[in-house]
């Protein structure tokens, strides 16, 4: 809670905090989104869509995972991305999932990339 209060005051926003319920390990996961790596330093959406090819949404991703091949692994590889950057994501993916139960693109993601390392 102390590290909540300090970030907001560091950012400048005001909070009525007896109106609002924060769930700081949300704030984490999204933060660290952020600071994980990808090829090249792209974006997430950039990472996801031109890399990994994961489409839009829950189901571009769930599309991507039914029908990603070894083939495709390798491309991934070929455009600078390592094992640890999808295990990072992988994390990422289920700990947002876990955090966030209507969030089903997340579920697909953290699935998609498991299923990445497993071929890699």
């Amino acid at each position: 809670m102390f590290r909540l209060i300090a970030a907001i005051c560091v950012l400048g926003a005001t909070v009525s905090l007896h109106a609002t319920t924060v769930n700081t390990e949300t704030e984490v996961t999204a933060a660290s989104a952020t600071v994980l790596a990808t090829p090249q330093n792209l974006s997430l959406n950039a990472f996801g869509q031109w890399i990994i090819g994961w489409g839009t949404g829950a189901e571009g991703a769930r599309q991507r995972l039914d029908n990603i091949q070894r083939e495709d692994v390798a491309v991934i590889k070929q455009k600078g991305t390592t094992l640890e950057m999808i295990k990072a994501w992988q994390q990422h993916f289920e700990l947002e999932a876990q955090n966030n139960l209507g969030n089903p693109t997340a579920r697909y993601r953290a699935r998609l990339m498991k299923k990445i390392a497993d071929l890699w």
